[in-house]
């Protein structure tokens, strides 16, 4: 992923990631010089491109429009959604599932169908918005129903992890390691994403 300040966007996508057999001993390298980046087994959130059989995962392109499966509303009917997906809501479109999976291997199809739609409305979609600027309610139109509820506050969280531009540790006298403090960033996001997940999965579920 990209260096410099971070978000909730990448630093939840590659806590997603290192939950999966295949990531889960991962390093992360954060970097914007593309020769680097073409190293990598995986990149989110930056080189401008989004393929999943590449297995890179950006959301800067000028035409780009994905979006989560459309909102089920309870009469049956579903809503498209407004929010773009971030890097970490193409992480959770493609890898959600083996993700949940990991940690709660006996549901069933149907169940784990529910916990991801779930997750995703109950946590996902308020980081996607977030990143990619959606506003909870129109500004327009205040009678419109909240578009998504952030309920954990978790990217302005994120946001504090980053070194201040004036900071120094006190052991040290030495800036902080923006790398040290993105790794407790993503160790808060994954915290925040059990915690849901687990409210849903054994609480919330038929």
């Amino acid at each position: 992923t990209h260096s410099g300040t971070f978000q909730a966007d990448e630093a939840l996508g590659c806590w997603l990631l290192r939950q999966t057999p295949t990531y889960r001993n991962s390093p992360v390298i954060r970097s914007r010089d593309p020769t680097v980046l073409d190293q990598c087994d995986i990149v989110i959130d930056v080189g401008g491109i989004y393929d999943h059989e590449k297995l890179r995962y950006d959301h800067h392109q000028r035409d780009y429009d994905e979006k989560f499966t459309p909102k089920l509303n309870k009469d049956g009917t579903s809503t498209e959604r407004c929010t773009k997906l971030s890097a970490s809501g193409l992480v959770y479109r493609h890898y959600g599932k083996n993700v949940i999976k990991e940690y709660y291997p006996d549901l069933t199809d149907d169940m784990l169908d529910m916990a991801y739609e779930k997750m995703y409305n109950t946590f996902m979609e308020a980081i996607d918005a977030i990143d990619t600027g959606v506003e909870p309610i129109p500004a327009n139109d205040a009678s419109i129903a909240l578009v998504y509820r952030d309920s954990t506050g978790l990217s302005s969280r994120v946001s504090r992890c980053n070194p201040r531009w004036n900071e120094v540790d006190e052991l040290t006298n030495e800036s902080p390691n923006p790398d040290e403090r993105f790794e407790i960033a993503s160790k808060l996001c994954g915290e925040d994403f059990m915690s849901v997940l687990t409210k849903i999965v054994e609480a919330d579920l038929p």
